[in-house]
């Protein structure tokens, strides 16, 4: 895979999705709340990235279930790659470039995650939330 790929993992347990507020840096979401995600790395699957990147991000261990939808973001010149995951782990802390991670109501997500990151979900992933 190129490095201009992405995945953002939608892990989800019992009516509750995994967020992740990311730390105070330059990055456009600077200390907002997302679904995490990162990039896929030079000779990785997505499926790897992903597996990878929630160990990284929420020391958690999860299941890529299904993928849902992609969004090409132009001024990142990135594809994200969204996948349905389940958590294998509970005792998520947060690492990498993330200051908190949590559980919190699949119904609450598109009040809870910045505008921001929402504007760049594809549309399947929010009709996803809005169910």
């Amino acid at each position: 895979m190129s490095n201009n790929v992405a995945i953002a993992a939608i892990i989800e347990h019992n009516g509750m999705v995994l967020v992740g507020k990311k730390i105070t840096t330059e990055h456009v979401l600077s200390g907002a709340w997302h679904i995490p995600g990162g990039k896929v790395q030079f000779g990785e699957t997505e499926e790897e990235a992903l597996i990878r990147e929630m160990k990284e991000e929420a020391n958690i261990n999860i299941r890529v279930e299904k993928f849902i939808d992609e969004r090409f973001v132009p001024e990142a010149n990135i594809k994200v790659k969204w996948y349905l995951c389940f958590p294998l782990t509970r005792n998520i802390k947060p690492g990498d470039d993330l200051a908190e991670v949590k559980f919190v109501p699949k119904g609450e997500i598109l009040r809870i995650c910045d505008p921001k990151a929402v504007f760049l979900w594809p549309p399947k992933v929010t009709e996803y939330f809005k169910s």
